[in-house]
Protein backbone atom coordinates (compact mmCIF):
# COMPACT_ATOMS: atom_id res chain seq x y z
CA UNK A 1 0.00 0.00 0.00
CA UNK A 2 1.16 3.65 -0.67
CA UNK A 3 2.70 4.92 2.16
CA UNK A 4 0.69 8.45 1.68
CA UNK A 5 -2.63 6.20 0.95
CA UNK A 6 -1.99 4.25 4.55
CA UNK A 7 -1.80 8.11 6.24
CA UNK A 8 -4.90 9.61 4.71
CA UNK A 9 -6.79 6.32 5.23
CA UNK A 10 -6.55 6.94 8.40
CA UNK A 11 -8.82 10.49 8.39
CA UNK A 12 -11.51 7.89 8.51
CA UNK A 13 -11.04 7.24 12.52
CA UNK A 14 -8.53 9.23 14.46
CA UNK A 15 -8.74 6.22 17.40
CA UNK A 16 -6.61 4.32 14.52
CA UNK A 17 -3.58 6.68 15.26
CA UNK A 18 -2.76 5.09 18.38
CA UNK A 19 -0.46 2.60 16.41
CA UNK A 20 3.48 2.69 16.32
CA UNK A 21 3.66 6.14 15.66
CA UNK A 22 1.01 7.48 18.34
CA UNK A 23 1.94 10.39 20.61
CA UNK A 24 1.59 8.08 23.44
CA UNK A 25 1.99 4.44 24.43
CA UNK A 26 0.89 2.67 27.42
CA UNK A 27 3.30 0.99 29.94
CA UNK A 28 2.85 -2.39 31.37
CA UNK A 29 2.15 -2.04 35.11
CA UNK A 30 4.78 -3.80 36.93
CA UNK A 31 3.03 -4.47 40.09
CA UNK A 32 -0.01 -6.78 40.77
CA UNK A 33 -3.20 -4.91 41.79
CA UNK A 34 -3.32 -6.75 45.16
CA UNK A 35 0.43 -6.16 45.47
CA UNK A 36 -0.27 -2.88 45.80
CA UNK A 37 -3.26 -2.95 47.77
CA UNK A 38 -1.26 -4.90 50.03
CA UNK A 39 1.60 -2.75 50.43
CA UNK A 40 -0.36 0.76 50.99
CA UNK A 41 -2.21 -1.38 53.76
CA UNK A 42 0.71 -1.88 55.69
CA UNK A 43 1.71 1.72 55.10
CA UNK A 44 -1.11 3.45 56.08
CA UNK A 45 -1.24 1.35 59.44
CA UNK A 46 2.29 1.61 60.35
CA UNK A 47 1.73 5.03 59.39
CA UNK A 48 -1.33 5.74 62.07
CA UNK A 49 0.51 3.21 64.42
CA UNK A 50 3.30 5.82 64.30
CA UNK A 51 1.27 8.78 64.78
CA UNK A 52 -0.39 6.67 67.53
CA UNK A 53 3.14 5.62 69.61
CA UNK A 54 4.25 9.81 68.82
CA UNK A 55 1.33 10.85 71.04
CA UNK A 56 0.55 8.20 73.92
CA UNK A 57 4.76 8.37 74.44
CA UNK A 58 5.24 6.68 77.80
CA UNK A 59 1.85 4.55 77.84
CA UNK A 60 3.83 2.09 75.92
CA UNK A 61 6.62 1.90 78.85
CA UNK A 62 7.16 -0.98 80.63
CA UNK A 63 6.11 -0.96 84.57
CA UNK A 64 8.85 -3.54 84.79
CA UNK A 65 11.52 -1.05 86.10
CA UNK A 66 12.16 -2.57 89.89
CA UNK A 67 10.34 0.70 91.57
CA UNK A 68 7.64 0.45 94.08
CA UNK A 69 4.45 0.76 91.77
CA UNK A 70 0.99 -0.88 90.59
CA UNK A 71 2.66 -2.18 87.55
CA UNK A 72 6.13 -3.40 89.03
CA UNK A 73 6.76 -7.02 89.82
CA UNK A 74 9.96 -6.19 91.79
CA UNK A 75 9.78 -6.83 95.74
CA UNK A 76 9.01 -3.29 96.39
CA UNK A 77 6.17 -3.20 93.82
CA UNK A 78 2.55 -4.28 94.25
CA UNK A 79 1.94 -6.31 91.05
CA UNK A 80 1.06 -8.86 93.56
CA UNK A 81 -1.88 -6.50 95.18
CA UNK A 82 -3.30 -5.85 91.26
CA UNK A 83 -3.33 -9.14 90.65
CA UNK A 84 -4.99 -10.54 93.55
CA UNK A 85 -7.54 -7.99 93.42
CA UNK A 86 -8.25 -9.32 89.82
CA UNK A 87 -8.55 -12.85 90.90
CA UNK A 88 -10.86 -12.12 93.30
CA UNK A 89 -13.41 -10.12 91.25
CA UNK A 90 -12.53 -6.52 91.86
CA UNK A 91 -11.63 -4.10 88.61
CA UNK A 92 -8.18 -2.77 88.48
CA UNK A 93 -7.32 -0.28 86.51
CA UNK A 94 -3.15 1.91 85.80
CA UNK A 95 -3.39 5.45 85.28
CA UNK A 96 -0.69 7.24 83.15
CA UNK A 97 -2.68 10.42 82.92
CA UNK A 98 -4.47 13.37 85.19
CA UNK A 99 -7.43 11.90 83.94
CA UNK A 100 -7.52 8.83 86.53
CA UNK A 101 -7.89 11.69 89.40
CA UNK A 102 -11.49 12.71 88.17
CA UNK A 103 -12.71 8.80 87.86
CA UNK A 104 -14.58 7.63 90.71
CA UNK A 105 -13.26 4.71 93.03
CA UNK A 106 -10.71 3.64 95.15
CA UNK A 107 -7.30 5.29 93.45
CA UNK A 108 -3.82 3.98 94.94
CA UNK A 109 -0.62 6.24 95.12
CA UNK A 110 2.63 4.62 95.58
CA UNK A 111 4.53 8.20 95.09
CA UNK A 112 8.34 7.59 94.57
CA UNK A 113 10.71 9.69 97.41
CA UNK A 114 11.04 12.83 95.06
CA UNK A 115 7.01 13.46 95.14
CA UNK A 116 6.15 17.43 95.78
CA UNK A 117 3.76 17.40 98.76
CA UNK A 118 1.82 20.03 97.13
CA UNK A 119 1.04 17.59 94.39
CA UNK A 120 -0.07 14.69 96.49
CA UNK A 121 -2.47 17.55 98.28
CA UNK A 122 -3.83 18.54 94.72
CA UNK A 123 -5.08 15.28 94.35
CA UNK A 124 -6.46 14.84 97.67
CA UNK A 125 -8.13 18.12 97.30
CA UNK A 126 -9.06 17.15 93.57
CA UNK A 127 -10.87 13.82 94.91
CA UNK A 128 -12.42 14.93 98.48
CA UNK A 129 -16.21 14.45 96.84
CA UNK A 130 -15.22 12.07 93.58
CA UNK A 131 -14.25 9.22 95.46
CA UNK A 132 -11.61 7.37 98.45
CA UNK A 133 -7.64 8.14 98.21
CA UNK A 134 -5.12 5.78 99.45
CA UNK A 135 -1.35 6.92 99.85
CA UNK A 136 1.23 3.77 100.31
CA UNK A 137 4.65 5.79 101.49
CA UNK A 138 7.67 4.33 99.83
CA UNK A 139 9.59 2.27 102.34
CA UNK A 140 12.75 0.19 100.65
CA UNK A 141 15.63 1.52 98.86
CA UNK A 142 16.41 -0.85 95.73
CA UNK A 143 19.60 -1.51 93.84
CA UNK A 144 20.37 -4.00 90.72
CA UNK A 145 22.32 -6.81 91.75
CA UNK A 146 25.84 -7.40 91.15
CA UNK A 147 26.61 -10.82 91.13
CA UNK A 148 22.73 -12.31 90.38
CA UNK A 149 20.81 -12.69 87.15
CA UNK A 150 17.71 -11.78 88.20
CA UNK A 151 14.68 -11.49 85.75
CA UNK A 152 13.54 -8.22 84.20
CA UNK A 153 12.35 -5.85 86.62
CA UNK A 154 13.75 -7.63 89.81
CA UNK A 155 16.07 -5.88 91.98
CA UNK A 156 17.50 -6.05 95.28
CA UNK A 157 16.22 -4.96 98.73
CA UNK A 158 18.86 -2.68 100.43
CA UNK A 159 17.93 -0.54 103.56
CA UNK A 160 14.27 1.25 104.77
CA UNK A 161 14.31 5.13 103.80
CA UNK A 162 14.71 7.34 107.03
CA UNK A 163 11.91 8.59 108.08
CA UNK A 164 12.74 12.26 107.73
CA UNK A 165 12.51 10.95 103.78
CA UNK A 166 9.63 10.04 103.57
CA UNK A 167 7.65 12.68 106.05
CA UNK A 168 7.87 15.70 103.88
CA UNK A 169 5.67 14.14 101.33
CA UNK A 170 2.84 14.84 103.59
CA UNK A 171 3.65 18.06 104.88
CA UNK A 172 0.98 20.01 102.89
CA UNK A 173 -1.82 17.38 103.61
CA UNK A 174 -1.50 17.21 107.44
CA UNK A 175 1.05 17.86 110.24
CA UNK A 176 2.38 14.35 110.13
CA UNK A 177 5.40 12.64 111.42
CA UNK A 178 6.95 9.35 109.93
CA UNK A 179 8.72 6.93 112.13
CA UNK A 180 11.36 3.85 111.06
CA UNK A 181 11.95 1.31 114.29
CA UNK A 182 14.28 -0.94 114.18
CA UNK A 183 11.48 -3.94 116.21
CA UNK A 184 11.13 -7.35 115.16
CA UNK A 185 8.06 -8.63 114.36
CA UNK A 186 4.66 -8.64 116.33
CA UNK A 187 0.87 -8.85 116.38
CA UNK A 188 -0.79 -5.27 115.52
CA UNK A 189 -4.93 -4.84 115.98
CA UNK A 190 -6.02 -3.96 112.95
CA UNK A 191 -9.54 -1.81 112.22
CA UNK A 192 -10.22 -4.02 109.19
CA UNK A 193 -8.93 -7.08 109.95
CA UNK A 194 -8.90 -8.43 113.27
CA UNK A 195 -5.05 -8.43 113.41
CA UNK A 196 -2.17 -8.51 110.93
CA UNK A 197 1.59 -9.00 111.34
CA UNK A 198 4.27 -6.54 111.89
CA UNK A 199 6.49 -5.89 109.23
CA UNK A 200 10.50 -5.81 110.16
CA UNK A 201 11.48 -2.46 110.74
CA UNK A 202 7.87 -1.28 110.72
CA UNK A 203 7.01 2.43 109.51
CA UNK A 204 4.55 4.01 111.69
CA UNK A 205 2.54 7.40 111.19
CA UNK A 206 1.41 10.14 113.67
CA UNK A 207 -0.23 13.57 113.91
CA UNK A 208 -2.90 15.78 115.62
CA UNK A 209 -5.29 14.36 112.48
CA UNK A 210 -4.13 11.13 112.07
CA UNK A 211 -6.36 7.83 112.87
CA UNK A 212 -5.19 4.45 113.41
CA UNK A 213 -6.33 1.55 111.22
CA UNK A 214 -3.79 -0.52 111.92
CA UNK A 215 -1.90 0.06 115.26
CA UNK A 216 1.83 -1.03 115.94
CA UNK A 217 1.98 -2.92 119.35
CA UNK A 218 4.98 -1.17 120.57
CA UNK A 219 4.96 2.74 119.86
CA UNK A 220 1.13 2.42 119.46
CA UNK A 221 1.75 4.77 116.14
CA UNK A 222 -0.63 4.01 113.00
CA UNK A 223 0.95 1.30 110.43
CA UNK A 224 -2.08 2.47 108.38
CA UNK A 225 -3.91 5.19 108.92
CA UNK A 226 -6.56 7.59 107.79
CA UNK A 227 -6.90 11.56 107.46
CA UNK A 228 -9.54 13.16 109.89
CA UNK A 229 -10.74 15.29 107.74
CA UNK A 230 -14.61 15.74 109.02
CA UNK A 231 -15.90 12.88 106.84
CA UNK A 232 -17.77 10.49 108.32
CA UNK A 233 -15.97 6.84 107.92
CA UNK A 234 -17.14 4.21 110.40
CA UNK A 235 -15.93 1.17 108.48
CA UNK A 236 -12.18 2.94 109.40
CA UNK A 237 -12.65 4.30 112.57
CA UNK A 238 -13.17 1.12 114.93
CA UNK A 239 -9.65 1.41 116.58
CA UNK A 240 -9.15 5.69 116.66
CA UNK A 241 -12.83 7.04 116.24
CA UNK A 242 -12.64 10.73 114.68
CA UNK A 243 -11.99 13.75 117.41
CA UNK A 244 -13.51 16.27 115.42
CA UNK A 245 -17.83 16.70 117.01
CA UNK A 246 -18.21 20.04 115.56
CA UNK A 247 -21.26 19.24 113.38
CA UNK A 248 -20.46 22.86 110.76
CA UNK A 249 -16.75 20.93 110.20
CA UNK A 250 -18.29 17.57 109.46
CA UNK A 251 -19.21 16.91 106.14
CA UNK A 252 -20.57 13.11 105.27
CA UNK A 253 -20.15 13.57 101.69
CA UNK A 254 -16.24 13.28 101.94
CA UNK A 255 -14.08 10.77 101.35
CA UNK A 256 -11.26 8.82 103.29
CA UNK A 257 -7.69 9.24 102.53
CA UNK A 258 -6.23 6.02 103.90
CA UNK A 259 -2.25 6.85 104.66
CA UNK A 260 -0.53 3.05 104.54
CA UNK A 261 2.69 3.95 106.37
CA UNK A 262 4.84 0.68 106.28
CA UNK A 263 4.44 -0.58 102.45
CA UNK A 264 4.94 -4.11 103.46
CA UNK A 265 2.18 -4.54 103.96
CA UNK A 266 0.51 -4.00 100.63
CA UNK A 267 3.64 -4.73 98.59
CA UNK A 268 4.73 -7.88 96.30
CA UNK A 269 6.75 -9.37 99.16
CA UNK A 270 4.20 -8.55 101.93
CA UNK A 271 1.85 -10.48 99.30
CA UNK A 272 3.85 -13.89 100.13
CA UNK A 273 2.05 -14.12 103.63
CA UNK A 274 -1.66 -15.54 103.61
CA UNK A 275 -2.47 -13.48 106.56
CA UNK A 276 -0.96 -10.25 105.56
CA UNK A 277 -2.85 -10.36 102.02
CA UNK A 278 -6.04 -10.81 103.69
CA UNK A 279 -5.76 -7.88 105.09
CA UNK A 280 -4.69 -5.83 102.71
CA UNK A 281 -7.63 -7.15 100.58
CA UNK A 282 -9.68 -6.19 103.46
CA UNK A 283 -7.99 -2.53 104.12
CA UNK A 284 -9.03 -1.88 100.11
CA UNK A 285 -12.82 -3.24 100.43
CA UNK A 286 -13.16 -0.74 103.74
CA UNK A 287 -11.59 1.89 102.32
CA UNK A 288 -13.33 1.57 98.88
CA UNK A 289 -16.68 1.25 100.70
CA UNK A 290 -19.42 3.43 99.41
CA UNK A 291 -17.81 3.22 95.87
CA UNK A 292 -18.68 1.36 92.76
CA UNK A 293 -16.10 2.71 90.31
CA UNK A 294 -12.28 0.73 89.70
CA UNK A 295 -9.25 0.32 91.77
CA UNK A 296 -7.11 2.12 89.74
CA UNK A 297 -2.99 2.45 90.45
CA UNK A 298 -1.94 5.83 89.62
CA UNK A 299 1.50 5.32 87.36
CA UNK A 300 1.83 9.22 87.64
CA UNK A 301 4.10 9.82 90.73
CA UNK A 302 6.34 7.24 89.52
CA UNK A 303 7.47 8.90 85.98
CA UNK A 304 5.06 6.48 83.82
CA UNK A 305 2.66 9.07 83.12
CA UNK A 306 2.02 10.36 79.55
CA UNK A 307 0.99 14.40 79.55
CA UNK A 308 -2.05 15.16 76.89
CA UNK A 309 -1.08 16.46 73.77
CA UNK A 310 -2.97 16.82 70.03
CA UNK A 311 -2.18 13.48 68.83
CA UNK A 312 -3.52 11.60 71.95
CA UNK A 313 -5.90 13.86 72.34
CA UNK A 314 -6.70 12.45 68.50
CA UNK A 315 -7.27 9.09 69.97
CA UNK A 316 -9.57 9.15 72.55
CA UNK A 317 -13.04 10.34 72.94
CA UNK A 318 -14.82 12.66 72.01
CA UNK A 319 -12.31 13.41 68.77
CA UNK A 320 -11.73 9.88 68.54
CA UNK A 321 -14.65 10.03 66.41
CA UNK A 322 -13.63 13.06 64.08
CA UNK A 323 -10.42 10.91 63.61
CA UNK A 324 -12.05 7.58 62.48
CA UNK A 325 -13.83 9.90 60.08
CA UNK A 326 -10.80 11.02 58.98
CA UNK A 327 -9.30 8.12 58.28
CA UNK A 328 -12.15 7.03 56.25
CA UNK A 329 -12.08 9.36 53.89
CA UNK A 330 -8.56 9.17 53.44
CA UNK A 331 -9.30 5.93 52.54
CA UNK A 332 -11.90 6.52 50.61
CA UNK A 333 -9.75 9.05 48.60
CA UNK A 334 -7.16 6.51 48.13
CA UNK A 335 -9.28 4.61 46.82
CA UNK A 336 -11.13 6.41 44.81
CA UNK A 337 -7.01 7.35 43.04
CA UNK A 338 -6.35 4.04 42.86
CA UNK A 339 -9.43 3.03 40.35
CA UNK A 340 -9.17 6.69 38.50
CA UNK A 341 -5.55 6.14 37.28
CA UNK A 342 -4.46 2.87 35.17
CA UNK A 343 -0.58 1.99 34.37
CA UNK A 344 2.04 5.17 33.75
CA UNK A 345 2.03 6.56 30.18
CA UNK A 346 5.48 7.28 28.55
CA UNK A 347 5.34 9.92 25.79
CA UNK A 348 7.26 9.30 22.39
CA UNK A 349 9.11 11.73 20.28
CA UNK A 350 6.96 14.02 18.66
CA UNK A 351 9.01 13.66 15.49
CA UNK A 352 10.02 10.04 14.42
CA UNK A 353 13.24 9.07 12.66
CA UNK A 354 13.39 8.29 8.68
CA UNK A 355 11.80 8.32 5.81
CA UNK A 356 8.48 7.04 7.37
CA UNK A 357 8.37 9.84 9.95
CA UNK A 358 8.29 12.36 7.33
CA UNK A 359 5.41 10.92 5.51
CA UNK A 360 3.51 10.27 9.62
CA UNK A 361 4.27 13.96 10.38
CA UNK A 362 3.42 15.94 6.98
CA UNK A 363 -0.32 13.70 7.97
CA UNK A 364 -0.56 14.25 11.07
CA UNK A 365 0.20 18.48 10.29
CA UNK A 366 -2.38 18.22 7.29
CA UNK A 367 -4.89 16.48 9.61
CA UNK A 368 -4.22 18.88 12.46
CA UNK A 369 -4.62 22.25 10.02
CA UNK A 370 -8.07 20.93 8.41
CA UNK A 371 -6.42 21.01 4.93
CA UNK A 372 -6.91 17.12 3.93
CA UNK A 373 -8.86 18.16 0.73
CA UNK A 374 -5.45 20.11 -0.59
CA UNK A 375 -3.58 16.80 -1.08
CA UNK A 376 -6.65 14.88 -3.36
CA UNK A 377 -5.52 16.40 -6.57
CA UNK A 378 -2.08 15.87 -6.64
CA UNK A 379 -2.67 12.06 -5.19
CA UNK A 380 -4.84 11.65 -8.22
CA UNK A 381 -2.52 13.05 -10.61
CA UNK A 382 0.66 10.70 -9.22
CA UNK A 383 -1.39 7.80 -8.96
CA UNK A 384 -2.26 8.62 -12.98
CA UNK A 385 1.16 9.72 -14.16
CA UNK A 386 2.46 6.09 -12.38
CA UNK A 387 -0.27 4.27 -14.04
CA UNK A 388 0.77 5.95 -17.76
CA UNK A 389 4.53 5.71 -16.81
CA UNK A 390 3.90 2.00 -16.42
CA UNK A 391 1.89 1.34 -19.67
CA UNK A 392 5.01 3.35 -21.71
CA UNK A 393 1.85 6.44 -22.27
CA UNK A 394 3.81 9.42 -23.53
CA UNK A 395 3.76 12.02 -21.57
CA UNK A 396 2.62 14.75 -23.73
CA UNK A 397 -0.73 12.57 -24.40
CA UNK A 398 -3.42 14.45 -22.94
CA UNK A 399 -5.75 13.58 -20.00
CA UNK A 400 -8.53 12.65 -21.38
CA UNK A 401 -7.12 10.58 -23.69
CA UNK A 402 -4.38 8.77 -20.96
CA UNK A 403 -7.94 8.23 -18.72
CA UNK A 404 -9.24 6.75 -21.30
CA UNK A 405 -6.39 4.03 -22.28
CA UNK A 406 -6.73 3.82 -18.13
CA UNK A 407 -9.72 2.74 -18.49
CA UNK A 408 -9.56 0.27 -21.12
CA UNK A 409 -7.92 -1.88 -18.65
CA UNK A 410 -10.88 -2.87 -16.76
CA UNK A 411 -12.95 -2.01 -13.47
CA UNK A 412 -11.80 -2.54 -10.00
CA UNK A 413 -14.81 -2.90 -7.62
CA UNK A 414 -16.91 -2.00 -10.34
CA UNK A 415 -15.39 1.40 -11.31
CA UNK A 416 -13.17 2.51 -14.01
CA UNK A 417 -9.97 4.52 -13.46
CA UNK A 418 -11.50 7.76 -14.58
CA UNK A 419 -14.79 6.97 -12.48
CA UNK A 420 -12.17 6.50 -9.34
CA UNK A 421 -10.11 9.55 -10.26
CA UNK A 422 -12.96 12.41 -10.63
CA UNK A 423 -15.00 10.33 -6.88
CA UNK A 424 -11.66 11.47 -5.22
CA UNK A 425 -10.98 14.77 -6.80
CA UNK A 426 -14.89 15.58 -5.72
CA UNK A 427 -13.82 14.70 -1.77
CA UNK A 428 -13.90 17.15 0.80
CA UNK A 429 -14.93 15.50 4.19
CA UNK A 430 -11.62 12.86 5.43
CA UNK A 431 -13.59 10.07 4.94
CA UNK A 432 -14.47 10.51 1.68
CA UNK A 433 -10.86 11.46 0.98
CA UNK A 434 -9.80 8.26 2.42
CA UNK A 435 -12.24 6.23 1.09
CA UNK A 436 -11.41 7.76 -2.52
CA UNK A 437 -7.53 7.30 -2.36
CA UNK A 438 -8.24 4.00 -1.21
CA UNK A 439 -10.48 2.77 -3.74
CA UNK A 440 -7.60 4.48 -6.25
CA UNK A 441 -4.59 2.93 -4.97
CA UNK A 442 -6.41 -0.68 -5.05
CA UNK A 443 -7.64 -0.21 -8.95
CA UNK A 444 -3.79 0.75 -9.57
CA UNK A 445 -2.25 -2.45 -7.29
CA UNK A 446 -4.85 -4.57 -9.52
CA UNK A 447 -4.65 -3.67 -12.64
CA UNK A 448 -0.77 -1.88 -12.78
CA UNK A 449 0.73 -4.01 -9.44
Amino acid sequence: MDPLAGRLSQFRAPKKLEGRYGTMSVQANPFKRSTILIMFAIGFAAFVALLYGLGAGSQFTSGKNGQAHGASNSIVGYKALANLLEKTGSPVTYSRTQAGIEKPGLLILTPAVASQSADLDQVVQDRAYVGPTMIILPKWQVTQSQTLTLKKGWVVRTEPWDGEAVGPMLDDIADTKVTRSKETKGIASSAVGGTVKTPDSPVTISGDFIRNIVRDPRSGDALVAYLDDGGVYAQLDGLDPSVITDEAEIDADFFPVVIVADADLMNNFGMADKQTAEHALALIEAAAAGTDGEIMFDLTFNGLGSPKNLLTLAFEPPFLSATICLIVASLAAAWMAFNRFGPPVRAQRSIDFGKTALVNNSAGFIRRMGRSYLVVDPYAERIRSEAALALAIPAYTPDREINARLDALGESGGNRFSALFHNLSRAQKPHEIAEGAAALHAWKKEKIG
